[in-house]
C-alpha cells in the first residue's frame, strides 16, 4: 500500500470499512498521479478545472487571488483530501491550487468519479462525505474570520489541523509536523504576518503551544481549546469523541 492509498483509505475508513474490491477501485483512482515541487502553483484560480485532484502526499492549499494582489487561502490540503469536487457539478473558473511541500497528486476526471459512485455506492458516499467535510471546514473558517479574535483564529486552525492529521495517522495529541509559514497563516486568517508572529509569541508565553522549525507542540491543548472555543464536532466527530480526543 502506498502512502497516498494509506491516507485516503484511512480517511474513508472514518465513513465505512472498504472491501477488497473497493480498495482495488481506490488504487485505480490513484493510478494517474504525478509529483510536483514545493511552492508552485499547480492551477491558477482563473482556470477551468478539468479533473479532480486527490492529494496522495504532501501539503497544499486552495486560494483565490484578488485584483489588489492579495491572496486569500481558502483551505489547507493534506494527504487524502480532494480538490475540485465542486467542478463535478459547477462550471466556470475554480479556486487555484498551490503546493506547500513537494506533493504527489492523482488527477481523476469528474466522469470517472461519477462512474465510481454509480458502481460503488459506498465509495460515492465517501466522496460525498469528503465534500461535506470540506464545506463544514469552510463554514467554520468563515465564522473564525468574521467573529473570532486573532488568537482564537490561530488557535482554532492549529487544533483543526491536528484533528485532520490524526484522522490519517499523521498527527498526535502532543503535536504535528506543520510546514506552514507565518505568511501562509496570515493569508488564511485575514491577518498580517507580523500579527501572526505576535499571536504565536503570546500563545507560547501563556504556555499553550509552541510553533517552530515546522513543528507544532501542544503544551496545554485544553487551554488552547478554551481560547479557540474549539469543538471538533464540525469535523465529523460527535461531542463525546471530541472530548475523548482532547482528554476533556
Amino acid at each position: 500500500m502506498t502512502i497516498g492509498e494509506g491516507a485516503l483509505l484511512t480517511k474513508i475508513s472514518r465513513h465505512f470499512s472498504p472491501s477488497a474490491s473497493e480498495i482495488a477501485e481506490i488504487k485505480k483512482l490513484l493510478g494517474n498521479h504525478h509529483e510536483y515541487a514545493a511552492r508552485i502553483e499547480l492551477l491558477e484560480d482563473s482556470e477551468v478545472l478539468k479533473a479532480v485532484l486527490i492529494l496522495n502526499s504532501g501539503w497544499g492549499y486552495s486560494f483565490r487571488d484578488l485584483p489588489n494582489g492579495l491572496r486569500q487561502i481558502i483551505d489547507f490540503m493534506i494527504p487524502g483530501d480532494f480538490f475540485g469536487l465542486r467542478g463535478i457539478f459547477l462550471n466556470g473558473p475554480s479556486l487555484g491550487f498551490a503546493s506547500i511541500t513537494a506533493v504527489d497528486a492523482a488527477a481523476v476526471s469528474p466522469h470517472s468519479l461519477l462512474a465510481v459512485s454509480r458502481q460503488w455506492p459506498r465509495l460515492g458516499g465517501a466522496i460525498l462525505w469528503s465534500a461535506s467535510l470540506q464545506g463544514s471546514i469552510a463554514e467554520e473558517r468563515l465564522v473564525a474570520l468574521g467573529r473570532r479574535s486573532a488568537a482564537g483564529r490561530v488557535a482554532h486552525l492549529l487544533l483543526e489541523l491536528s484533528v485532520r492529521l490524526e484522522f490519517i495517522g499523521q498527527g498526535s495529541s502532543s503535536g504535528f509536523f506543520c510546514p506552514l509559514t507565518q505568511h501562509d497563516l496570515a493569508n488564511a486568517l485575514g491577518l498580517t504576518s507580523i500579527h501572526v508572529n505576535r499571536v504565536l509569541r503570546r500563545l507560547r508565553q501563556l504556555g499553550l503551544v509552541v510553533f517552530r522549525n515546522s513543528e507544532v507542540e501542544f503544551l496545554d491543548r485544553s487551554g488552547l481549546m478554551d481560547i479557540a472555543h474549539f469543538d471538533a464536532a464540525y469535523l465529523g466527530l460527535g461531542r463525546e469523541a471530541s472530548r475523548k480526543i482532547f482528554g476533556r
